[in-house]
C-alpha cells in the first residue's frame, strides 16, 4: 500500500485527524464519567476493594476522571490538530482501562477490544499497531497486578482461603502473595495458570479484534489516500487553469487607453476559469485607432487558446491604411488554417480617427453595437457578415458612420443579451439598451459598473452561463484640455499631488474658491488611498485632469493598484450629524460629495478607479 506523503497532504492528512481527534475527545468525556461513577460505588462501598488499596482508589479515579476531561476544552482550538495531540488522548483513555483493569479485574476485562477499536478510529495503521501491541502488554501486566489489588477475583486464586471457621476472601498484599504461594506448593501455579487460561484467550480475542479492524483501517486509508490525491489533481487542474486564466487576461489590454480625443474601458468575465471572448485595442497610428471585440464558440481551454490566435492575429495585422474587412479577412485566413476542431468566432471591428470622429467598421456575424451619447443611445446598424474560421474566404464589407463630439461606441457579447435568470428569462437587446438610456452618466466607468450591476440584479443567484465581455470607445473631440502624471503614493507626496492640482487650475485661470475646493478633494481622497488602500506601505497613484472647453466642466480621475477600495461607500448622513459617529474618513468624503456635482466608483483591471465631476 502506498504511504501517504504528509508533506505532499499535510493540510487533508491533518484535517481527518483532527476530526478523529474531536470525536475522541468525546469518547474519553463517557469515560471520564464512568469513571467517576465507579469511583462513587468504591465509596459507598457497592463495589468491594482491600482497605489497603482503598485510598489509592480514592485518588486515582478521580484523577484519571480530570485527565479524561482536558480533551474536551481543547476540541475548539489550535491544540486539536497538533500531531502529538492524539496520543494524549489514546494513553488517558489507555490510563483508565489500565486503572479499572487493576481494581476491577473481573468486570473490566472487556475494555481491552475497546482500545483496540477506538485506536483504529484515526485510520491508521502505524497508530493501531503501536496501539494494538500496547494493549498486549498492558492487559498482562493488568491482570497480575489485579491479583494483588482491587476487587477479589475468585477465578484467579482458584477459590477462597480459610479464616477460622469461615472460606472467606483474602484482603491485604501479604495474604494474596501467601495464597499464591500456598497453591503453587500444592501444584496449582496459578501464575502459570492465569498466563494460559486467563491472558491468551484474551489476547487471542484482543488479536481478533485487531486483525478485523485493522482491516477495516487499511481499507478506509486506502479510500482517505485516493480522495486525497484525487483532490490533489483537482487543485493541480484549478492551479493550472488559473494560471491559463492569468495568460489569457494578460493577453487581453488591462489598461484604459486614454486621451484627450479618446477614452477606452473594456472588461471581460469568464463564465469558466477560462473563456473564449476577446476584445482588443491599440493606435495603429497616431490619429487612428483599432478596436475589436469578438466571442469564439466554446468554452474552457480549446476557446482561450482560439481566443489567443484571434488577438494575436489582429495584433499582426492591424496596421496602418487598412480596413476593417481587410483585417477581419487576414484574420480569418491565419485561424482558419489547422483549424480542424471546426471552431469559429464572431469579431466586430472598428477604426476610429481620433481627428474627426470619422469610425469605419465591420461586421463578422457579431451582435450590432450600441452608439450615442446621454439618453440618445441606439443600436447600430450593421452588415451581419459571416463568421471567421470555418472557411478560408469569407464575404465582410466595410460600412461607417462619423461620431459627434461625446458619443461613444460600446461593444458587447452575446453573455450580456443571453444572460438568464433563475425562470429563464434572457436579459435581451431591450433591457440592454434601457441600462444606456435611463439615465444620464458621468463617465463611461459609471456607465459601466451600472451595466454590471442591472445584470447582476437581473441573474440574482442563477449560474452564469457564458462569458460576459464590453468595450466602450468614447470620442471626446478636441475640445478637452487634459493633463496626467504619476506619483509614489507616500505622504511626503501629498504636497506635489496638490501642487499639480493647482497648477492645472492656475493654468486654465480657474477660481481660487474652485481650486481651493479641488485641493481639498485631492487631499482627502489621496490620503485615504494612502493610509487606508496601501496601508502606508507604498504604490502608485495615477492621477488625470480634463476641462471640457465646451461645457465647462472639469473631471477628475483617481488610479490606484491598492486593495479593492470604494472611498464613495460611506455612512451618508450628512455633514450636519454627530462627527464621532461617521466611519473611518466619512466626513471628508461628505465633505468631497458635497463639492463634487458627479462621482463613480469601479473596480476593473485590478485596480480602483474613481472619476469626479464639477461644473465650473
Amino acid at each position: 500500500m502506498t504511504k501517504i506523503n504528509k508533506k505532499v497532504y499535510q493540510k487533508e492528512y491533518y484535517d481527518n485527524e483532527a476530526d478523529a481527534n474531536k470525536h475522541m475527545s468525546y469518547v474519553n468525556v463517557a469515560a471520564g464519567v464512568l469513571a467517576l461513577v465507579i469511583w462513587v460505588l468504591y465509596l459507598t462501598k457497592i463495589f468491594t476493594i482491600p482497605d489497603h488499596f482503598f485510598p489509592m482508589v480514592c485518588i486515582l479515579f478521580p484523577a484519571c476522571a480530570i485527565l479524561l476531561f482536558i480533551p474536551l476544552f481543547f476540541v475548539k482550538t489550535e491544540m486539536i490538530r497538533k500531531p502529538g495531540y492524539k496520543y494524549f488522548i489514546l494513553f488517558s483513555l489507555m490510563a483508565v482501562i489500565i486503572a479499572l483493569n487493576i481494581s476491577v479485574p473481573k468486570h473490566s476485562v472487556l475494555f481491552w477490544p475497546f482500545a483496540i477499536l477506538i485506536a483504529n478510529h484515526y485510520y491508521n495503521p502505524t497508530i493501531g499497531r503501536v496501539f494494538y501491541a500496547v494493549t498486549l502488554v498492558a492487559m498482562f501486566l493488568c491482570m497480575y497486578l489485579g491479583m494483588f489489588f482491587g476487587e477479589f477475583d475468585e477465578n484467579l486464586f482458584g477459590g477462597g482461603v480459610i479464616k477460622g471457621d469461615q472460606i472467606g476472601t483474602v484482603e491485604t498484599f501479604g495474604e494474596r502473595k501467601e495464597l499464591l504461594y500456598n497453591l503453587m506448593v500444592n501444584g496449582n501455579n496459578r501464575y502459570v495458570k492465569v498466563l494460559i487460561y486467563y491472558y491468551f484467550p484474551r489476547a487471542a480475542i484482543v488479536t481478533l479484534f485487531f486483525m478485523v479492524s485493522n482491516l477495516l483501517n487499511k481499507r478506509t486509508y486506502k479510500l482517505l489516500d485516493a480522495e486525497i490525491k484525487a483532490h490533489d489533481e483537482q487543485e493541480k487542474s484549478k492551479t493550472e487553469l488559473n494560471i491559463a486564466k492569468e495568460i489569457q487576461l494578460n493577453t487581453l489590454p488591462n489598461e484604459a487607453l486614454s486621451s484627450e480625443e479618446v477614452e477606452i474601458v473594456g472588461e471581460l468575465k469568464a463564465a469558466k476559469e477560462v473563456g473564449g471572448d476577446l476584445y482588443d485595442y491599440l493606435d495603429i497610428d497616431e490619429n487612428h485607432v483599432a478596436v475589436l471585440i469578438g466571442d469564439v464558440s466554446g468554452k474552457g481551454v480549446p476557446a482561450a487558446m482560439f481566443m489567443m490566435k484571434t488577438i494575436t492575429s489582429f495584433r499582426d495585422f492591424a496596421t496602418k491604411d487598412k480596413k476593417p474587412s481587410e483585417i477581419l479577412k487576414q484574420i480569418n485566413s491565419s485561424i482558419f488554417k489547422g483549424n480542424k476542431a471546426g471552431m469559429f468566432v464572431t469579431c466586430f471591428l472598428l477604426i476610429l480617427d481620433k481627428r474627426n470622429g470619422h469610425m469605419i467598421y465591420a461586421n463578422a456575424g457579431h451582435n450590432p453595437p450600441i452608439v450615442g451619447s446621454n439618453s440618445h443611445f441606439r443600436y447600430l446598424g450593421a452588415n451581419p457578415g459571416f463568421l471567421l474560421g470555418c472557411f478560408n474566404n469569407v464575404n465582410i464589407i466595410d460600412e461607417e458612420i462619423v461620431l459627434k463630439e461625446g458619443e461613444s461606441v460600446t461593444l458587447y457579447t452575446d453573455g450580456i443579451t443571453e444572460a438568464r435568470n433563475n425562470n429563464g428569462d434572457f436579459f435581451g437587446e431591450e433591457r440592454l439598451i434601457d441600462v444606456f438610456n435611463k439615465r444620464n452618466y458621468t463617465c463611461t466607468i459609471e456607465l459601466h459598473h451600472t451595466l454590471k450591476d442591472e445584470i447582476a440584479t437581473f441573474v440574482n443567484e442563477a449560474p452564469q452561463s457564458d462569458d460576459i465581455t464590453f468595450v466602450t470607445i468614447k470620442y471626446r473631440g478636441d475640445h478637452y484640455s487634459y493633463q496626467e502624471k504619476f506619483f509614489n503614493a507616500k505622504k511626503e507626496n501629498i504636497n506635489e499631488l496638490l501642487d499639480f492640482i493647482s497648477d492645472f487650475s492656475n493654468e486654465y485661470h480657474f477660481s481660487e474658491e474652485f481650486k481651493n475646493k479641488m485641493v481639498i478633494v485631492g487631499d482627502e481622497l489621496f490620503s485615504n488611498i494612502i493610509k487606508y488602500g496601501y496601508d502606508n506601505m507604498g504604490g502608485e497613484i495615477y492621477v488625470r485632469q480634463l476641462y471640457d472647453l465646451d461645457t465647462k466642466e472639469y473631471i477628475l480621475t483617481i488610479i490606484d493598484r491598492a486593495k479593492e477600495f470604494n472611498q464613495l461607500e460611506v455612512n451618508n448622513k450628512g455633514v450636519g450629524t454627530d462627527v464621532k459617529n461617521q466611519a473611518i474618513g466619512g466626513l471628508g468624503i461628505l465633505i468631497v460629495k458635497n463639492i463634487m456635482d458627479e462621482y463613480a466608483y469601479d473596480h476593473i483591471y485590478g485596480k480602483n478607479i474613481l472619476v469626479l465631476k464639477k461644473k465650473l
